[in-house]
C-alpha cells in the first residue's frame, strides 16, 4: 500500500465521518474508528517488517538486544495509547482520552523502570 491509497481512504472516512455526524453522531464515531482501523491493517505489514529489522539490529548489537525489546514495547503502548485517546477526542470523550493517555504514560514509565536502575547502578558505580 502506499501512501496514497492511505490518505484516500483517510479523507475519505473523514469526510464520511463529519456528514455522518450531523445525523447520528454515536454513527459517526463508528465510521472513524473503523477508518482508523482499515488504516492500522493496511500499515500492518511494513509495521511488522520494520520491528524484524530493528530487532535485527539489536541482535547485532549484542546484549542489547533487551534494550531494542524495550524500545519496541513502549513505541506500541504509545501508539497504541494514542490510537485509543484520538479515538475517544472524536466522541468528544476528553475525560477519557486522557485517563488513557495518563495510562499510556504510567505503562511507560513501568517499562522503563529497569533501563532507569542501571543506569543509577552505571552512575553510581563510577562514583568515588
Amino acid at each position: 500500500m502506499g501512501i496514497f491509497q492511505i490518505v484516500v481512504i483517510g479523507v475519505l472516512g473523514a469526510v464520511l465521518a463529519i456528514l455522518i455526524k450531523g445525523y447520528n453522531s454515536a454513527l459517526a464515531v463508528v465510521v472513524s474508528l473503523v477508518t482508523g482501523v482499515l488504516l492500522f491493517m493496511m500499515i500492518l505489514p511494513m509495521l511488522g517488517s520494520t520491528l524484524g529489522f530493528v530487532r535485527y539490529l539489536g541482535d547485532m548489537a549484542g546484549g542489547m538486544g533487551a534494550y531494542v525489546t524495550l524500545a519496541i514495547r513502549v513505541i506500541g503502548v504509545a501508539y497504541i495509547a494514542e490510537l485509543g485517546a484520538s479515538v475517544c477526542n472524536d466522541a468528544n470523550e476528553s475525560a477519557i482520552a486522557a485517563k488513557i493517555d495518563l495510562a499510556g504514560r504510567v505503562i511507560i514509565l513501568v517499562l522503563a523502570m529497569p533501563v532507569i536502575l542501571d543506569i543509577v547502578r552505571i552512575v553510581t558505580g563510577l562514583l568515588p
